[in-house]
């Protein structure tokens, strides 16, 4: 029998990682995290203010990332960040796509333009910022690991006039599943990540505004006995980024503390 080194299994040195929303929240996290394992991150937000914190946290760790600013709704947008990847760290091995938009509004009260902007962040431009990854992975031949962060609600319904959101996010499970089909022998892999209720500042504040209006989520259904808080998500990103999940791919991981089963 082999012996496995565990650090080895869940290190990324020498790795290029793209962290998108990667200013706060699970996207910070995640950025931390894949920084302490040893990635080159680049944090990728539209807050660049934001960006720049993060960026400040991991070198203070010894770490290295750059910040870069990018509006995952606009295609020129991203076009430019994949550009200054390349020319300030000449790779791409990772792409967490995390960047996401939340806002809540009552089924009949959705106007056609609040769903096509939710639709517009949450799909495609997480569908644009694949692309471009897989395009430069695949010219490098060096294979990869992509990672998007979905959620239980593109599974069922967790959240109340969340209709949108969901449906964008089902969308991205699909997408998770023909890339990693459709790059598999470039060795490129494709899983998702279907984070539950977590604890972020872009959570509360979402939830502050919309409660005033009634419940927002079915109560009592949480087996694991608390919230979630972004390191539990960022952990689920690290082992799907590193060498110990080499041999998996298309798959949909539930970080939601038992809320799918209960």
């Amino acid at each position: 029998m082999s012996t496995l080194n565990v650090v080895s299994l869940f290190s990324l040195d020498q790795k290029v990682a793209v962290v998108t929303g990667a200013g706060s929240g699970i996207g910070r996290e995640t950025a931390l995290l894949l920084a302490s394992a040893g990635a080159a991150v680049v944090a990728a937000d539209l807050n660049e203010e934001a960006a720049q914190q993060t960026v400040k946290q991991i070198e203070s760790a010894s770490g290295k990332a750059i910040a870069v600013k990018v509006d995952i709704g606009d295609e020129s947008s991203i076009l430019a960040m994949y550009e200054t990847v390349q020319a300030k760290l000449g790779r791409l091995d990772i792409l967490v796509n995390n960047a996401g938009i939340y806002p809540k509004t009552q089924f009949v009260e959705t106007a056609a333009e609040k769903w096509d902007k939710v639709l517009g962040v949450n799909l495609r431009g997480t569908f644009l910022c694949m692309r471009e990854a897989i395009k430069r992975m695949r010219a490098a031949k060096n294979g990869g690991s992509i990672i998007n962060i979905s959620s239980v609600a593109s599974l069922q319904p967790v959240i109340f006039d969340n209709g949108d959101y969901g449906a964008s996010k089902a969308g991205v499970n699909n997408l998770t599943k023909v890339a990693a089909l459709e790059f598999a022998a470039d060795k490129i892999r494709v899983n998702a990540v279907l984070p539950g209720g977590v604890a972020t500042e872009g959570a509360a504040a979402s939830t502050k505004v919309h409660q005033a209006s009634g419940p927002i989520t079915q109560p009592g259904r949480m087996p694991l006995g608390r919230i979630g808080v972004a390191s539990d998500i960022a952990q689920a990103v690290l082992f799907f980024a590193s060498p110990a999940s080499d041999y998996v791919t298309g798959q949909l991981l539930a970080v939601d503390g038992g809320f799918q089963v209960s």
